[in-house]
């Protein structure tokens, strides 16, 4: 389960009448950000279901599950983030992810450190 919606994830992206591949694409893209969210929040570590959480701290991580669900959508195998149609591709850098890791920050517990 997700952190955001597929239907909000779509409204987003403005896909008012998504295909099943793009239902499907879309699912895919929400996933692999949540895993990257509790990945690095380590929610998926233990054995132990992790708490709930707060409504503040949900709202952040929905927040950030939809915009790096946004960018796995429109990166490229390449590393190259598409602008537009009128705009050159963008090349991006090699974490991606690091500006998402500096949101969810204040909600990390264990820095694995010992």
């Amino acid at each position: 389960m997700t952190y955001a919606s597929i239907s909000e994830f779509l409204r987003l992206l403005q896909v008012t009448q998504p295909t099943t591949a793009q239902t499907a694409a879309a699912q895919r893209c929400l996933d692999a950000a949540m895993q990257e969210i509790d990945s690095y929040l380590s929610r998926n570590a233990g054995t132990a279901p992790p708490p709930a959480f707060g409504t503040a701290e949900l709202a952040l991580v929905t927040q950030v599950n939809l915009d790096r669900a946004s960018e796995h959508w429109r990166l490229t195998p390449y590393g190259s983030l598409n602008q537009g149609p009128d705009m050159a591709p963008v090349f991006v850098r090699i974490d991606t992810f690091e500006r998402h890791r500096a949101a969810l920050q204040s909600l990390k517990s264990d820095w694995g450190v010992g």
